[in-house]
């Protein structure tokens, strides 16, 4: 090599696809300071061809496996389109957020950006084939669908029209055996994609949770992942930095109050900022609405914004309702999210402190990923599980013996540790990882009673307190609806004018449940507090996660003012007590469904009131 006299000559560039490439090409490329090792080796074998498998801890950096070879596929020249399969909308809105972050174009494929690009005269499908897209992220549920599968047709062609993958990403992947056995069908079918996809696309499957053993045979086989022709990397899947905390329930969560939790809400509250970021998981939507509203009741009713301190969280809110309250937690405004398994993919915060579980979930992998949400920056977390008493072996009640029987042994251990086999060391065991026990280990190496004393400062404020936890706070005309009469007429109502809306806007969707328009969940929240219906904007505070609230509200809050109204004029002109409370109730349903049959032109009351009787 010729150099000018007194110049430094150039290092040569680094070897396209080897170690110091990725970390001195491609690691800056995406924002990186350095790659890990582990990284580099399996976005090399990535990049060659070969299938991987990486099994480790949440907030390790398995994303890394997703970003790194599209960008060493960009930076190369090389055909550059991943597709990605993931469990839910909001993790595919997460992992597209991220990866265009790192310099990579991606789009979500979902029933919410389908229905957005279509409002502003885009194809998206059109235009992922022609290759404007690095990355496209979906459910599982839509590979089925007509488009991508003419788009799988044509990998192994030479149409120039069309894009080919460059890779294959199943996030989550332990969910092809969990949940196929359970509800999600579409992901024990990804693997059927092998025999429409050239040989010559490698696949990545990543999870946090997948011991060794029958249940890793199981997954890699449904996946295509045969023999010994991939490469697998196990790390640790214990996460250190997660203080684990075990409790049995010492008071009952069926009621208005559930004492056990009220810690997450500081008594004497100022700001909410003084609540830890905090994640509660539930095993029913119902239990997660009434473990909301009990939180948000212990908020001082003079704080600015108390209604979005506390929120909901599951799969079937709309996407605007997802993201916003995502953008909205990851920001600090609102404090705890309340949910159900879908929070368990769903989203990606990393500086949550504290994550609730309350109930038994039903698999180790299940419990491991809940606990895995908390701590994701690496700083202190914690992890708290509430079970009920009969999961204490302690109890030999028959029915208690019973219940356990039904549960894994390995969470059944995990609930009833002994000091030579803690919280921590049952997962290590359930996982075949080395037992290490951090500074910070579990409330059985490290007790910690503050929980039970802001507990017991609740109590007492309870106690000195007067009156049901807060509800809506406004005045209203009317009185809340009694429980034995007008409460069951009004669900009925209700229920029917759910299925009246379902009709109308259903087309040619007739496969999906009324119930899918208005859950009946949220219908039991605004007969609850049916009286303070008196806007839409009392409408949004009680059920912003409504996806149907801003085309419909004002028709439902019409109704809620008819059901009330004609409730006032029937016992006024009655004048009875409430032994004639059945007649009352059919009475006012029959004139109130009678007047939105009049309203829309139709004649559904017969028919509406078959399916009430059913569904009740």
């Amino acid at each position: 090599m010729q150099t000018t006299p007194g110049q430094v000559p150039k290092p040569p560039e680094p070897e396209v696809g080897s170690p110091d490439w990725f970390q001195q090409i491609i690691a800056p490329a995406l924002g990186y300071s350095q790659l890990r090792d582990w990284q580099v080796k399996l976005a090399g074998d990535v990049f060659e061809g070969n299938d991987v498998v990486c099994v480790a801890g949440t907030g390790l950096g398995k994303s890394g496996m997703l970003h790194i070879p599209l960008m060493a596929s960009k930076v190369a020249e090389k055909p550059t389109l991943g597709m990605s399969i993931a469990p839910t909308k909001s993790l595919c809105d997460d992992q597209a957020r991220a990866a265009n972050e790192r310099g990579l174009n991606a789009v979500t494929v979902h029933s919410d950006s389908l229905r957005e690009a279509s409002s502003k005269g885009r194809d998206l499908f059109k235009e992922i084939f022609t290759g404007k897209w690095d990355l496209f992220i979906l459910v599982p549920e839509l590979l089925h669908m007509k488009e991508l599968e003419s788009f799988f047709r044509e990998q192994a062609g030479d149409d120039p029209e069309f894009a080919k993958l460059s890779l294959i990403f199943v996030d989550e992947c332990h969910l092809v055996h969990e949940h196929g056995k359970e509800f999600r069908d579409s992901y024990r079918r990804i693997g059927r994609l092998r025999g429409r996809i050239p040989s010559t696309v490698p696949w990545i499957a990543v999870t946090a949770t997948l011991p060794p053993g029958e249940l890793t045979k199981l997954v890699l086989q449904s996946l295509g992942f045969d023999g010994d022709d991939y490469v697998m990397c196990r790390m640790r899947v214990n996460v250190p930095n997660i203080k684990v905390v075990s409790r049995f329930l010492q008071h009952s969560i069926s009621g208005l109050t559930m004492l056990d939790i009220s810690w997450i809400i500081p008594v004497g509250l100022q700001a909410a900022s003084s609540i830890k970021k905090t994640v509660v998981f539930c095993v029913t939507i119902k239990l997660a609405f009434a473990v909301m509203e009990f939180l948000q009741s212990l908020l001082p009713k003079e704080m600015s914004n108390c209604e979005e301190v506390v929120m909901p969280f599951y799969s079937l809110m709309s996407g605007e309702y997802c993201e916003r309250y995502i953008q909205e937690f990851r920001e600090g405004t609102t404090r705890v999210l309340v949910g159900t398994d879908t929070l368990t993919c769903g989203m990606d915060v990393s500086d949550i402190k504290e994550v609730i579980i309350l109930g038994v979930p039903p698999t180790p992998e299940r419990l491991t990923q809940q606990i895995g949400r908390a701590g994701r920056n690496g700083k202190p977390a914690r992890a708290i599980v509430y079970t009920p008493p009969w999961m204490n072996k302690s109890s030999m009640k028959a029915a208690d013996i019973t219940h356990r029987a039904k549960i894994p042994s390995m969470l059944c251990s995990w609930c009833n540790p002994s000091f030579d086999c803690c919280f921590r060391k049952v997962q290590c065991q359930h996982y075949g990882d080395e037992f290490i026990q951090p500074p910070h280990c579990c409330s059985l190496h490290e007790p910690d009673g503050s929980d039970y004393q802001k507990v017991e400062e609740w109590v007492e404020a309870f106690t000195n307190a007067s009156g049901d936890p807060k509800r809506l706070r406004t005045k209203s005309k009317h009185q809340a609806l009694d429980k034995t009469v007008m409460y069951p007429a009004a669900q009925r109502i209700l229920t029917a004018w759910t299925r009246r809306l379902w009709i109308k806007i259903r087309g040619d969707n007739t496969f999906m449940p009324s119930d899918n328009i208005f859950l009946p969940f949220l219908r039991d929240k605004v007969c609850q507090q049916m009286h303070l219906v008196v806007n839409v904007e009392m409408l949004c505070q009680l059920i912003p996660e409504w996806s149907y609230l801003t085309k419909y509200g004002e028709d439902l809050v019409v109704v809620c003012g008819e059901i009330l109204q004609t409730f006032d004029e029937v016992w006024k002109a009655r004048e009875v007590d409430s032994d004639d409370g059945e007649s009352i109730a059919e009475e006012v349903t029959g004139r109130i469904l009678k007047q939105v049959d009049d309203d829309d032109g139709s004649n559904m009351s017969e028919s509406s009131n078959d399916m009430v009787t059913s569904s009740d």
